[in-house]
């Protein structure tokens, strides 16, 4: 294969490469915002939901109660 052969084939596969991996960091990208996304929510969920304290719950449906339109 002569040098102009093999800058050319060189040339290609770089351009393959670079394409291909384009697609798969996107892709693990991706991954990584929903991992991060799936553990925010479920320490939100574990500080909101998890640790259910009555009085809080009583305060806040007291006060929802309270501002509700009546009938």
């Amino acid at each position: 294969m002569s040098n102009t052969g093999f800058y050319i084939f060189a040339l290609v596969a770089i351009i393959i490469a670079v394409f291909i991996l384009k697609h798969v960091v996107t892709c693990l990208m991706r991954t990584v915002v929903v991992v991060v996304l799936l553990i925010l929510l479920a320490v939100a969920y574990y500080f909101l939901v998890g640790q259910y304290d009555p009085e809080v719950h009583d305060a806040v449906q007291g006060a929802w109660e309270k501002y509700q339109p009546k009938e």
